[in-house]
């Protein structure tokens, strides 16, 4: 029995023995798998191998530097239509929507009391006169003083003064149309009490029209009245030809943008306010840089371009210039015959090698 006992022992050892072993076989090479995949994972980190990038290569070229960008059109004269005095509207002299002509009665403002206080000063204006004349003979006669005599041709001349201020007033009670245009909508109704901040209405001059736009200060230089540009309305293919005729004298600090205006003649169908689409001929440009659009790349602070210098990649800040079909113009510290990526641009940081391979685009 003892014997049995004993046997049974050593073999449950054995048994153990062999399991022990069976696992060590198994985790051992788990665990250099693993830290042979960590070492090959450090390699690779620090030494990656050259990839084979597709470049192409730039050069000077001659272009026409023709920029597409967003315009308003605007009326050649637009006025908003006040009274200057005060008042209650005698009579409207005008309908929405018309043609009116320069110097037309548009409003009569009531002058009713202007007209009292002018009689009233008419009263005053003729003793002031008979006052003056009695005066001047008195001083003649040595009856009175010569300040005295002043005093009076103060009075007549104040007089006088108060009645052609009421005289101008009254002028102004009438609003006529400054210039040839169509006025809009009405505001105010006969009857009506308005004060010198009461709209009337707005007055527009339609023919010749104008188109408002803007350009980047680089091309300042280029601008020069007498150019022509061109645009179209929205979803209307229709093309127009306007002239550049003045632009702003400041570059907008705000938009480092210069501000310009073309004009033309208005069939009808140009209405102040709509947005257009220009495109402005500002001549050829030499020696630019252009490379395809795709090559660009957006950061925080503008655009970038990946070149290959010596066998690796350089990260080159641009800005943006002449735009085509499928090309941009680049401006930065571009060589000639630099090759630039056009593929795995986001796979590429500054300084990794790379191999090049040459394509034509």
């Amino acid at each position: 029995m003892f014997r049995l006992n004993k046997l049974n022992y050593f073999i449950t050892e054995l048994k153990m023995v062999q399991m022990i072993k069976y696992r060590l076989f198994f985790a051992i090479p788990l665990l250099l798998l693993a830290c042979g995949g960590k070492e090959e994972n450090k390699l690779a980190a620090v030494a990656p191998p050259s990839s084979t990038v597709e470049v192409v290569a730039i050069e000077p070229t001659e272009v026409v530097r023709e920029i597409s960008i967003p315009g308003t059109i605007i009326p050649n004269e637009e006025v908003q239509l006040f009274s200057e005095v005060s008042g209650r509207v005698r009579s409207v002299h005008f309908k929405e929507g018309e043609i009116v002509q320069k110097g037309a009665l548009l409003l009569q403002v009531d002058t009713d009391i202007l007209s009292a206080q002018k009689q009233q000063y008419l009263v005053q204006l003729d003793l002031a006169e008979k006052d003056q004349a009695r005066k001047q003979s008195l001083l003649s006669a040595k009856g009175i003083s010569e300040e005295e005599y002043e005093k009076s041709v103060s009075t007549l001349a104040g007089v006088k003064a108060q009645i052609e201020l009421i005289n101008v007033q009254i002028s102004k009670a009438s609003l006529r149309a400054p210039f040839t245009g169509r006025i809009g909508l009405r505001r105010i109704s006969e009857g009506a009490v308005i004060s010198s901040s009461t709209l009337i209405s707005t007055l527009v001059q339609e023919n010749p029209i104008k188109v408002e736009f803007s350009v980047s200060e680089r091309y300042a230089s280029s601008v020069k009245p007498g150019q022509s540009v061109e645009f179209n309305l929205e979803r209307d293919p229709k093309k127009y030809i306007a002239k550049v005729y003045a632009y702003e004298p400041l570059i907008d600090v705000d938009t480092r943008m210069i501000t310009i205006r073309a004009t033309l003649n208005n069939n009808g169908k140009l209405m102040s306010g709509a947005f257009v689409s220009v495109k402005y001929d500002l001549g050829n440009e030499v020696n630019a840089f252009m490379v395809p659009a795709e090559s660009v790349i957006p950061i925080l602070k503008g655009q970038k371009i990946l070149v290959v210098r010596d066998g690796k990649v350089a990260e080159i800040p641009v800005e943006i210039g002449i735009r085509t079909a499928d090309k941009v113009q680049v401006i930065g510290d571009i060589k000639p015959n630099e090759h630039v990526l056009v593929s795995g641009l986001l796979a590429f940081r500054e300084g990794m090698p790379v191999n090049t391979k040459l394509v034509k685009r």
